[in-house]
């Protein structure tokens, strides 16, 4: 699923929804003031668990080899063993390292919301992909993700790598410019 594009067409719909905004601005702001990796760690467990009603999630970093990925922290689930290449596949891995959400889902074509399993959200830095938010079991209430949550996802994936990867992030990128 190409996020930006699931985001954007559903932004005219969405642009008069002031809870959304609040939720949006929430997550930024909470983002944003992050104290540390720590506190940017609880920050998005708050925002993934109490703004997306998720039970389970796992942050997972891109390797130095840009093919495999290390879990970094994970909430409800224990992720030590989880093979994240095997739930991505390969097209989920491209997405993700393309930038793009990877959702498991039924049909993204119904204006009802979006029947799902799973979420992968890309962590970036401009074009580079630092690491994964997978997205793995909602909340009993919750039956699936709707566009107010693919908007979110979006907001995570431009504005969480810097508090969650630091100095990293920035190397990274200024490596990537360097040619090196």
């Amino acid at each position: 699923m190409n996020l930006n594009k699931q985001a954007s067409a559903a932004k005219p719909a969405l642009a008069a929804d002031p809870m959304n905004e609040l939720r949006l601005a929430a997550a930024r702001k909470r983002l944003a003031e992050s104290t540390g990796k720590e506190d940017a760690i609880e920050g998005l467990r708050e925002i993934v668990a109490n703004l997306l009603g998720c039970e389970e999630i796992g942050l997972f970093k891109v390797n130095s080899d840009n093919q495999t990925f290390s879990v970094c922290w994970s909430f409800g689930a224990d992720l030590e063993n989880y093979d994240l290449l095997k739930a991505l596949g390969p097209t989920g891995r491209q997405q993700v390292m393309r930038g793009e959400c990877y959702l498991t889902v039924e049909n993204l074509e119904r204006e009802n919301p979006i029947a799902v399993g799973e979420a992968f959200v890309p962590i970036r830095v401009g074009d580079q992909t630092l690491g994964v938010l997978a997205i793995l079991r909602l909340l009993p209430q919750k039956a699936a993700f709707d566009a107010h949550d693919l908007e979110l996802f979006k907001l995570l994936s431009e504005e969480a790598a810097t508090p969650l990867f630091g100095a990293s992030s920035r190397s990274k990128t200024r490596k990537k410019g360097q040619g090196i």
